[in-house]
């Protein structure tokens, strides 16, 4: 046998023998199992105050839309919120306002009204509650101004009754007197005039009044229509005088 046989042949045997040193032949035995592995750790929060989440990566394009048509609708998405943002702008002419029951504006304030609105870019909508506004402070002014008329003719009244002369135990008599010369030379709107404005019951009007009354006597006094003349003289020559 060769050098060369003999060694390869002693090479195989020592391949053989266990690493044990025992016989060969006998079961192999197992390589040992690797170690488990280290306990997986638990996933981290979302974030704290002073750790805060890392933004969520972007959704990859849609593959069945065109980068033309992401932008279209872009574009649409854009335009819709900024109408939604942008208020009604003023028309180009304003309809007619509704009016509150009993309440008239003049047409001259009104024009300056819509030509104010329209400057200011106000809409039909808000221009219309600024004349439901106007509405409501007109019927307060009216209000607290006929407040004002009863309050004022109280007062008057009142004092008109504590007059020394005309008030008093001499009340009744002197109203009477003066209501006549209303009566006798007024008319019906003077009556209104006098009930609207409380004006009726002025002190100064009262005596006014009141004065006349006295001036004419009974005898003298002639009531207008009255077919009795005699030895009276009539209203205008009380008051102008005869021209005989």
């Amino acid at each position: 046998m060769s050098l060369l046989m003999m060694k390869l042949l002693g090479r195989v045997c020592m391949s053989e023998i266990p690493g044990d040193g025992g016989q060969g032949g006998g079961a192999v035995t197992p390589a040992p199992a690797p170690a488990p592995a280290a306990e997986a750790p638990a996933p981290a929060a979302d974030g704290t105050v002073l750790t805060p989440p890392a933004p969520a990566a972007a959704p990859a394009p849609d593959a069945t839309r065109t980068p033309e048509q992401i932008q279209q609708e872009a574009d649409a998405a854009a335009k819709a919120k900024a109408a939604e943002a942008t208020p009604e702008g003023a028309p180009e002419a304003y309809a007619d306002f509704t009016l509150a029951d009993g309440f008239e504006m003049d047409g001259e304030i009104l024009e300056s009204f819509k030509g104010l609105a329209k400057e200011l870019n106000v809409s039909q909508e808000k221009a219309q509650k600024f004349i439901d506004l106007q509405s409501q402070l007109a019927t307060k002014q009216a209000e607290a101004y006929q407040t004002a008329v009863v309050a004022q003719g109280q007062q008057w009244a009142a004092e008109i009754k504590n007059d020394p002369q005309l008030g008093g135990e001499n009340y009744d008599q002197s109203v009477a007197s003066a209501v006549k010369v209303i009566q006798a030379f007024g008319d019906e709107s003077l009556s209104h005039l006098l009930n609207e404005s409380g004006l009726g019951n002025h002190p100064a009007l009262f005596k006014f009044c009141h004065r006349i009354s006295a001036a004419i006597s009974e005898d003298k006094f002639v009531m207008p229509g009255s077919q009795t003349t005699t030895g009276r003289k009539s209203n205008e020559e009380v008051f102008y005088g005869s021209n005989s």
